[in-house]
């Protein structure tokens, strides 16, 4: 595939996302058979630190979004991130996280960092903390590919794999927002498990 100029995904990221449909179930198939044809082959067959264009991604998002709501989207979302950490580096990731026992709210602050790793020209991250237990995290200049709901709700699933990795529960929810709007921010509310 060319070098892409516009709004980009780290083909790795792709490829994690594809491997995370299998985690819904009878769905991935249908979620499979609505991608254009030539989608699946250009995301395997790219270099995993390549850059490709984040309609690719876009495109998977509504797919999911179609064939399994919400729910589903965030499921993915989830089950992307927590495949990322696959490999040899899993075990001391989430041995560090669960021994250290950081709060959601650390583990966030690194969420920035991460989008910009992995997005390129897709918008811009800041993290806050209104009160205990709280984080809003918000996300300026989004291209108008990423501003469609399906691609926003597998943001939470993204979010709440900090719940999976330590010692919390909590939710992320996308907050209510104009439609097209080049903003968007999630509320993350969690508290420590018994």
């Amino acid at each position: 595939m060319p070098p892409t100029s516009g709004p980009s995904v780290r083909a790795t990221h792709l490829k994690d996302d594809l491997w995370a449909l299998a985690e819904l179930g009878p769905a991935a198939s249908r979620i499979r058979a609505r991608l254009v044809r030539g989608t699946i082959a250009a995301i395997e067959a790219a270099q995993p630190t390549e850059h490709l264009p984040v309609a690719l991604n876009v495109e998977m998002a509504e797919a999911v979004f179609a064939e399994t709501g919400a729910d589903g989207s965030r499921r993915w979302g989830t089950a992307s991130l927590l495949h990322s950490f696959d490999g040899f580096l899993k075990p001391i990731v989430v041995g560090l996280t669960r021994l250290v026992g950081p709060s959601p709210g650390l583990l966030f602050k690194a969420f920035p960092q991460g989008w910009t790793t992995t997005y390129r020209g897709c918008g811009y991250f800041t993290v806050t903390h209104p009160g205990p237990g709280v984080t809003r995290l918000i996300v300026t200049d989004l291209p108008r590919e990423l501003r469609g709901t399906p691609f926003l709700s597998a943001v939470c699933g993204s979010l709440e794999v900090a719940f999976r990795i330590s010692k919390y529960e909590g939710r992320a929810v996308l907050e209510p927002r104009e439609p097209d709007a080049p903003t968007a921010s999630w509320l993350v509310e969690w508290r420590a498990t018994k």
